[in-house]
């Protein structure tokens, strides 16, 4: 997508964000902007804060200080539920799908706050018609499938909740490459359904292709930042992470 295109309706903007684990400053004074319709990328080695930034998002780890801004709403004291609420989905590193219960069951928990059942019914059927895999798989027992197979149910469930944000936390991690192109592609047909995404991936190289910005993070702090195709052909992240 050209950045020129994009319509000028900010989603989310994180402002000067420091959040600790134990005694330990995991990020420091992170400022990043999402418009809608975009896909950003964070890039950055093992460590350098990239799922705490997303897990921060969703409320799920704590701030220390700085602001966290969501369609113009200041969401800090928000709880996880409520920002779910408001349109924010998590697909989280390691899929996490409840191992012990159905693809289906997955599924109808990722609606959890709605109410239409006539509407959740529908969706459950649009996730099989994205993931065909999955809809063959529908009575299967969750950690019975494959990687791949438990990343797509992963990002479906958050799909589940009809997010305005989605957050995507290493969705490749551990899969086979033709696999990984295959969890690419649906990242895209997602971008052109209007679905803005904050994307974190080890693979630099493919989370630039298909992203439209990016924030490189080392030691918990931002920096670079710029287009996709600028950073791609940054000779600094060429070097670092792009091999």
């Amino acid at each position: 997508m050209n950045a020129d295109s994009i319509p000028n309706h900010t989603v989310l903007e994180i402002q000067d964000l420091n959040v600790n684990y134990g005694g330990i400053q995991a990020l420091k004074k992170i400022n990043l902007v999402i418009q809608k319709g975009e896909v950003v990328t964070l890039i950055g080695a093992n460590g350098a804060g990239k799922s705490t930034t997303l897990r921060t998002i969703s409320k799920i780890v704590n701030i220390k200080s700085g602001n966290i801004i969501y369609n113009g709403r200041n969401i800090n004291n928000r709880q996880v539920h409520e920002v779910v609420n408001l349109g924010v989905a998590h697909s989280p590193e390691g899929r996490r799908v409840l191992a012990r219960q159905t693809v289906l069951d997955n599924l109808l928990l990722g609606a959890y706050i709605r109410k239409n059942q006539a509407e959740i019914k529908a969706d459950i059927q649009h996730q099989f018609e994205l993931f065909p895999r999955l809809a063959q798989r529908r009575n299967q027992l969750a950690g019975t499938l494959s990687g791949g197979e438990q990343q797509m149910l992963a990002i479906a469930r958050a799909l589940m909740s009809r997010p305005k944000l989605l957050l995507l936390d290493e969705p490749s991690l551990g899969l086979a490459p033709a696999i990984v192109r295959e969890i690419f592609s649906i990242i895209e047909n997602l971008r052109a359904t209007g679905v803005t995404i904050l994307l974190v991936e080890q693979n630099a190289n493919l989370a630039l292709q298909i992203a439209d910005r990016g924030y490189v993070l080392e030691a918990g702090s931002i920096t670079l930042t710029g287009t996709a195709s600028a950073l791609i052909n940054d000779e600094r992240v060429k070097k670092a992470y792009l091999g």
